[in-house]
């Protein structure tokens, strides 16, 4: 029973391991990536709200340089994932899927949802690896009930546009 035990540990780590290698590599050169990867490690239902509130705090501090596109494919994963998880969290980071999308003239609400759902689907047929089944699970299961948060996010993109 142990060898099986640490067989499926070890695929599951592996699978981590390969969803958010993107983010390992960039914590060699980025404190807050490399805190936030060591932290995401971690995180499960049973986190507490402090450890949480720093992962949170530590994944905002990341300073991602490129387009609209790759800014949101580097943080689509790390978001599903830590949402799977800790759903409260959806105002400090929701915006990281919404913003870039509306940037690129994705601004209804309700194209939004079926533009991220078919992103995960683009990016795994490229790698299998892409999203852990954590994320993939919070995308099928939590975001299609989301359009009022969805709404609030596209509303602040707004505001940011006006201002």
């Amino acid at each position: 029973m142990r060898i099986l035990d640490w067989i499926k540990n070890s695929k599951v780590k592996s699978e981590f391991e390969k969803a958010f290698s993107d983010l390992k590599r960039m914590g060699e050169i980025e404190p807050s990536a490399k805190r936030t990867y060591e932290l995401l490690c971690e995180l499960d239902f049973d986190t507490s709200d402090s450890q949480s509130e720093l992962l949170i705090s530590e994944f905002n501090k990341i300073q991602y340089q490129s387009n609209t596109n790759s800014f949101f494919y580097f943080h689509f994963p790390i978001v599903t994932h830590i949402l799977h998880y800790k759903p409260k969290y959806e105002k400090d980071i929701l915006g990281y899927l919404i913003g870039p999308n509306f940037a690129n003239g994705d601004t209804e609400t309700k194209d939004l949802i079926p533009l991220i759902k078919s992103a995960m689907e683009f990016k795994l047929s490229e790698n299998k690896n892409y999203l852990t089944k954590e994320s993939k699970d919070w995308i099928l299961n939590e975001l299609p009930k989301m359009e009022k948060e969805v709404e609030r996010e596209v509303q602040k993109c707004w505001k940011e546009l006006n201002e």
